[in-house]
């Protein structure tokens, strides 16, 4: 939990400020020089301002913004990250890449593109969606990849796909993601960013809202409508952000069951009904 300055310690405060002065510094040096290991090295700031264990103030949101916008003026550097993501699976898949060494490099990778608000991460995100590949053979699985391309959409993306009246799937709904993403790349749904109210097509900014009415559908609004009328207003678009900032709207043992077990039931669930 963030808290007040006056109650941080006069040492630690100057160490925090001191921190960020140096993580400032180096969105300056990857813009300046956008090397391997500068972009790296930003994602890493990226990661760590969401940490309030590591940052107990709220202008780690501010740091937090200036290196993600400091990240998406960088030409390509979604592309990057993507590009790095597919070369360790392609190592992991070839057995010169251990396992935890990938499940690290999809930590990394899709959690810095999952707070780049660009076309090209929804992209990214959504093309990963359908990979429900098992990275472990444990009894206890380790979430596919699918799961945290989903997460990273929810935290990025304000309208997207509204969740049935099931609370287990309302962790995550990936069939209806699948739709959703579908109809993206078909050009038939405009989507919008957490914060602004522009509408997008992958390809970039769209002159207008579009949404897909099919026969016996009565759209993503009236839906959403109806479901707020049923008393549950905070159900729309997922998760949010996982750092305090915004509240996801999921009652307390869900919360619970999907930082334990919750996981491994969407994915056994989600490979039974898999198309």
């Amino acid at each position: 939990m963030s808290v007040a300055y006056s109650e941080i310690s006069k040492e630690k405060h100057q160490e925090i400020m001191e921190a960020f002065r140096y993580w400032k510094q180096v969105a300056e040096d990857a813009v300046s020089d956008p090397s391997t290991e500068n972009m790296e090295k930003l994602s890493r700031g990226i990661e760590k301002m969401r940490r309030p264990v590591i940052f107990p103030t709220e202008e780690r949101f501010v740091v937090r913004d200036e290196l993600v916008q400091a990240m998406l003026s960088i030409p390509g550097s979604v592309g990057f990250f993507e590009k790095k993501y597919y070369q360790a699976k392609k190592e992991w898949k070839a057995g010169s890449l251990r396992q935890q060494e990938y499940i690290d490099v999809i930590g990394e990778t899709i959690g810095t593109i999952r707070y780049l608000p660009s076309p090209e991460s929804v992209r990214v995100l959504g093309n990963l969606i359908d990979d429900q590949e098992r990275l472990t053979a444990d009894e206890v699985e380790r979430m596919p990849v699918a799961f945290w391309a989903l997460r990273g959409l929810m935290n990025l993306i304000e309208d997207g796909p509204v969740y049935s009246d099931d609370y287990v799937e309302q962790i995550i709904d990936r069939k209806m993601w699948v739709l959703w993403f579908e109809q993206v790349k078909a050009g038939t749904r405009t989507f919008r960013f957490k914060g602004d109210p522009q509408p997008y097509t992958l390809a970039g900014p769209a002159e207008k809202e579009l949404r897909p009415l099919r026969d016996g559908d009565e759209g993503v609004e009236a839906r959403r409508q109806k479901t707020t009328e049923r008393g549950n207003p905070e159900i729309s678009t997922g998760t949010g952000e996982e750092d305090g900032r915004k509240i996801p709207w999921l009652p307390l043992g869900l919360a619970t069951l999907l930082a334990g077990g919750g996981g491994v039931y969407w994915w056994r669930q989600s490979r039974k009904a898999a198309p």
